[in-house]
């Protein structure tokens, strides 16, 4: 939440549209409110003396004041100049002035906390050694008197600075000058390749295995990589920022599945979801609401932060995304479902990999049929709502017969449906409890085509349609059709033209 009163917002938001304005107020005005908004609540203050480096941890107020001839430096470079937009010049040449570095790493054991750091305790441990690597390359390499690390710098004791931190993290790390990331199972640069390739056994650092560490990856707009002994991977001659060295983002880029383009320049939003959420597939966290957590900033949605609630956050996550996404394909996951929705998925991990991009062609594009068909008709339901009676969606419902049951286990088993006229379906493996006899079935196809007509339907096409497979319990007091959970996603394919009603339903 803001700390800067609304008058002042609002002043700076009405400024551009004046003419008699005054440029040193209004250069103060987005001084301050960087300050107030776009930095970390707390930094590091670097300083040197003849026994080495020492930091000591600061807040805003002390910022504001180290910083203090900015606003004047400013003014005098500005003054005289015609500028289209005022406000996003002068807040590009604060943010060049207020450097700080951020740290990306992956949590030790006797880590420097807040209480540490205000304490001015200082111990002898793996945590507290490679704070002061940090600390050093900060001013050293990257000659940044600021910097931000995770474990000391938020009081993790305030619940509303905690919610802040976490919230605002992204934006933390996208706003530092350069983003220091310690890769403490890695060698060198030809270590990281082999963890790639996996050549002669080599293990992926864990950094790449870690939840958080994904956004830390791709919100800086600077990033360099060091090794366990604290050397960079490229040279700082070469490379001072390795988000554009092609080697080490083509090794990252093997190791993660993150395409290239997204490693040199991502840009956050409710798109793709589907390949974001693959990226953070096999990724872990230490507490279960950060799975989550750590996702807010890549998908740009905003929760509020709860820990105890546990995968809960992940389904607020995944209903903060619905708001604003309208592709069919935000259902392309199998496994466990929500325990809060059954049309939603328990956890990342549920989106499959070889994910492929749903992105219809415009027609004029189209190089095939299947592109020009696409073109000329809408895809699935775009208007799929999450309500209070589940999931609102509209699929091309087709009635299947279950032929055979085997592979019987505690909690799986494998279903075998007849085929209907133009299409065969494939061999399902249904997780959960044992359906009942009476159990009536079908398939709730997502991505079918709407012709003129306002009717669902489907062709003999090379790529197969995907479906959810439903389940219909007559006997059950809130009888209705609903989605059951497959280990694998259903996927069918006619032999010819197939259409029908579209049904509504509540999953």
């Amino acid at each position: 939440m803001s700390n800067v009163p609304m008058e002042v917002n609002s002043f700076v938001g009405a400024y551009a549209d004046t003419n008699d304005h005054d440029l040193e107020d209004l250069i103060r005005e987005v001084f301050d409110e960087y300050i107030t908004n776009e930095i970390p609540i707390r930094l590091l203050y670097i300083t040197e003396d003849r026994s080495g480096i020492r930091f000591k941890l600061v807040d805003r107020i002390f910022i504001k004041e180290h910083f203090a001839s900015v606003p004047d430096e400013i003014h005098t470079e500005f003054c005289g100049e015609s500028l289209e937009d005022w406000e996003d010049s002068i807040r590009e040449e604060v943010k060049k002035r207020l450097r700080y570095a951020i740290f990306s790493h992956r949590w030790l054991s006797k880590e420097p906390t807040y209480q540490d750091m205000s304490e001015e305790v200082q111990a002898d441990t793996p945590g507290w050694k490679k704070l002061q690597k940090f600390c050093r390359k900060t001013l050293y390499d990257h000659h940044c008197q600021f910097a931000w690390c995770d474990t000391c710098c938020i009081n993790k004791s305030s619940s509303a600075e905690l919610d802040e931190s976490i919230r605002s993290m992204f934006r933390w790390y996208r706003n530092s000058h350069t983003c220091i990331a310690f890769l403490s199972e890695t060698a060198d640069l030809e270590a990281l390749r082999r963890s790639q390739t996996g050549e002669g056994g080599a293990n992926i650092d864990q950094w790449f295995l870690r939840g958080w560490t994904l956004q830390e990856l791709l919100a800086p707009a600077q990033i360099k990589f060091y090794g366990a002994n604290w050397q960079p991977l490229i040279s700082l001659g070469i490379s001072k920022n390795d988000r554009f060295n092609q080697t080490v983002m083509q090794i990252i880029s093997g190791i993660t599945h993150i395409p290239m383009e997204d490693l040199e320049s991502f840009i956050p939003g409710t798109n793709r979801v589907p390949e974001k959420m693959l990226w953070a597939s096999k990724r872990r966290t230490t507490r279960i609401e950060d799975i989550a957590y750590c996702l807010i900033g890549i998908f740009d949605v905003s929760l509020m932060i709860s820990y105890g609630e546990g995968n809960r956050a992940f389904f607020r996550l995944m209903e903060e995304i619905l708001k604003r996404y309208d592709k069919w394909d935000i259902f392309l996951w199998s496994g466990r479902c929500s325990r809060y929705n059954a049309a939603l998925p328990y956890a990342p991990h549920c989106y499959p990999v070889g994910y492929r991009e749903t992105r219809v062609r415009p027609r004029e594009h189209a190089t095939t049929e299947e592109e020009r068909n696409n073109a000329n008709c809408d895809v699935g339901d775009r208007l799929f709502t999450l309500t209070n009676h589940g999931l609102k969606i509209k699929v091309l419902k087709l009635n299947i017969e279950l032929a055979d049951t085997g592979g019987e286990t505690n909690n799986s088993r494998y279903l075998t449906f007849g085929c209907i006229a133009k299409l065969k379906m494939p061999k399902v493996k249904h997780i959960g409890a044992k359906p009942k006899a009476s159990t009536q079935w079908a398939i709730g196809v997502l991505d079918y085509w709407i012709n003129k007509g306002g009717k669902g339907f489907l062709d003999g096409r090379q790529k197969p349609f995907t479906a959810f497979l439903l389940s219909y319990d007559k006997d059950a007091p809130d009888a209705r059709w609903k989605k059951a959970m497959t280990e694998e996603i259903i996927k069918i394919r006619p032999t010819d033209h197939v259409s029908g009603d579209m049904a509504s339903l509540f999953l």
